[in-house]
């Protein structure tokens, strides 16, 4: 893949229906947004390469997920859910395709939990296949989770900037110092969650400055394309593009060290 690939690092994908139903009791019901529909939004917005993590309404059913890997022709990455028990076999298969990490996720909304001693097993699982671990939590999981966790020589990824609401006046100094350990990266995308969609999201950018300035080596951007769970109009891809240029205009070398060289480093 070209060195100057742009990269959306963040997104979910949900059927087409037919081909690939929610069963069970998910933990929301999403609208249909299928891999096509996510191309054609990156194609407009001139992105070319993705990530796309399992979202928890498929649990463990990953066929969305390893289709539209295979159908990309490795111009995308997956990020997986995985249990103790989720057979070596699936693994192999699963990084032949693209996946390239598994998310923890924490958020007690949908249905995580932190567990320590689960999560410490299933790094050990994915660390001879060099994938990374996404760190889904809200802040005070977060911190207690990654320095944990960082010394089990897996990559971690905080997840949406560590989930600190931009209204509420929090010191993210504590957020800041986990990226002093060169094994945690931070990705900069839910800017519209932490603001609760507010104001153009620019509420956001005095952390997200914070976070590029911290270690700009270590950031990446997503646009959590298709937006779902939220309580206020979506965000446009566009919009939230524009923010991280915002945020990276005093450091113009950052932005494409976001974009292309440390997302080509991470996934691949």
């Amino acid at each position: 893949m070209p060195t100057n690939d742009i990269w959306d690092c963040h997104t979910h994908i949900f059927g087409p229906w037919k081909d690939f139903p929610l069963t069970g009791n998910p933990t929301y019901r999403p609208e249909e947004a299928p891999f096509s529909a996510l191309r054609a939004v990156h194609a407009r917005c001139g992105i070319t390469r993705g990530v796309i993590v399992q979202a928890t309404p498929y649990r463990d059913d990953h066929g969305a997920l390893l289709a539209a890997l295979e159908a990309s022709a490795g111009a995308y990455r997956g990020i997986a859910l995985i249990d103790r028990d989720t057979p070596e076999e699936t693994l192999d298969n699963m990084h032949r395709l693209g996946v390239r990490g598994i998310r923890l996720g924490m958020m007690k909304h949908l249905a995580g939990k932190p567990d320590l001693d689960g999560m410490r097993a299933l790094l050990r699982r994915i660390r001879p296949y060099g994938w990374h671990a996404l760190v889904h939590a809200d802040l005070l999981d977060v911190l207690e989770a990654v320095p944990a966790l960082a010394p089990h020589g897996v990559p971690l990824v905080i997840d949406h900037m560590g989930r600190i609401p931009a209204d509420e006046d929090q010191d993210p100094t504590p957020l800041l110092r986990l990226l002093d350990d060169p094994c945690v990266w931070m990705k900069i995308s839910g800017a519209d969650r932490i603001t609760r969609g507010h104001d153009g999201y620019r509420a956001a950018l005095p952390l997200m400055r914070r976070l590029i300035a911290r270690a700009p080596d270590r950031i990446l951007w997503g646009s959590d394309w298709p937006h779902v769970n939220i309580a206020y109009a979506r965000p446009s891809v566009d919009t939230l593009f524009d923010l991280l240029r915002q945020a990276c205009a005093d450091t113009p070398a950052a932005l494409p060290a976001i974009l292309s060289a440390n997302p080509a480093r991470l996934y691949g």
